[in-house]
């Protein structure tokens, strides 16, 4: 960080993949306090529009965002075999059951 301070991730998700180009995510913040401001899956396609540009990550570039930063998955341009994870810290907005595995040890907001 800037004047000597670390950057601390405190919640939120890690993820990385092994192949460029298949990760999307934008450089934005939803306000989940706004009703209806997203699906019931978390989905906000509708504010594509006025998020800004998207950047696509990179082969082995692992980042952090919060559960409120809008990403996406892309399709793979060629076959072959590709590597990918996602960790969803304790200290998140949403947890969808349906599509995650339910880690014990971590608390479920």
């Amino acid at each position: 960080g800037m004047g000597g301070c670390a950057d601390v991730f405190t919640g939120g998700i890690y993820m990385a993949s092994s192949v460029a180009d298949t990760s999307r995510l934008y450089d934005a913040i939803v306000d989940n306090s706004i009703p209806g401001i997203t699906d019931r899956h978390g989905g906000c396609e509708h504010l594509r529009s006025i998020i800004g540009p998207p950047t696509d990550l990179d082969k082995d570039e692992l980042i952090w965002m919060t559960d409120r930063t809008p990403h996406e998955a892309l399709t793979q341009e060629f076959a072959g075999m590709r590597q990918f994870f996602r960790v969803v810290t304790a200290d998140v907005s949403h947890w969808y059951s349906k599509h995650s595995t339910l880690n014990p040890s971590v608390p479920v907001p």
